[in-house]
């Protein structure tokens, strides 16, 4: 494989993982409320018992489903995405679990803008090699291309606002944490996105069969 090829799929693999350690940064908030996904997804793991990186991942999986029903292009960082970024959160848990749960607000509070700066970081790290939007991230734009008259920021906030009640309904915590997460990930993700000049539209992204090509023609 060239080199300038596995230098982009390095850069991609970098960057999930950083998303991933800003997640795990969420999820030990859990006690006092966390996003919208997270929610969703903490909720479906204490209704399984199956470990939350395991559940990012199925959630992931059948967000790509959607994705591809609504023609959406899935490219290999939309996969890895998929996996990587719950999996990391898993390995936190599991083998180094260096932060407490948060039990105080403001811990909490510390703990998921940290995790919102990090995640952020590590979308501007991944998106830039253009090899695949992330799962939600492609089903946000693909809606709000449907939805030509909306703001993609009240798309996003819709999407949010019906994953985080579903996850309530599934029995997982909320509280002010989860009005502070929902409220400021776009502000924050924008300041780290204007911090970096990165415009994530202006990405190209590869499909999974541009990967293909590109890489059947360097062999």
């Amino acid at each position: 494989m060239d080199s300038g090829y596995l230098k982009r799929i390095c850069v991609c693999l970098s960057g999930l993982i950083i998303s991933g350690i800003g997640m795990y940064c969420i999820v030990q908030a859990t006690n006092v409320g966390i996003g919208a996904w997270e929610t969703f997804q903490t909720g479906i793991s204490l209704k399984t018992g199956i470990l939350y990186g395991n559940c990012s991942v199925m959630v992931s999986f059948a967000v790509i489903l959607i994705d591809v029903l609504l023609g959406g292009k899935i490219g290999v960082g939309t996969f890895c995405n998929a996996v990587l970024v719950g999996k990391t959160v898993d390995f936190f848990h599991l083998y180094c679990d260096i932060l407490p749960q948060a039990q105080t607000l403001p811990l909490g509070l510390a703990y998921l803008i940290i995790g919102m700066i990090l995640h952020a970081v590590g979308i501007v790290v991944y998106m830039r090699p253009g090899l695949g939007c992330g799962p939600r991230d492609t089903l946000m734009v693909l809606l709000a291309k449907k939805l030509p008259n909306v703001n993609i920021g009240f798309v996003r906030f819709g999407i949010e606002m019906c994953v985080f009640l579903i996850g309530i309904l599934l029995g997982a915590p909320y509280g002010w944490g989860s009005v502070f997460a929902i409220a400021s990930t776009s502000f924050i993700m924008q300041a780290v996105f204007k911090l970096f000049r990165f415009q994530a539209r202006t990405v190209q992204h590869e499909s999974i069969r541009d990967t293909y090509r590109c890489i059947r023609g360097l062999s």
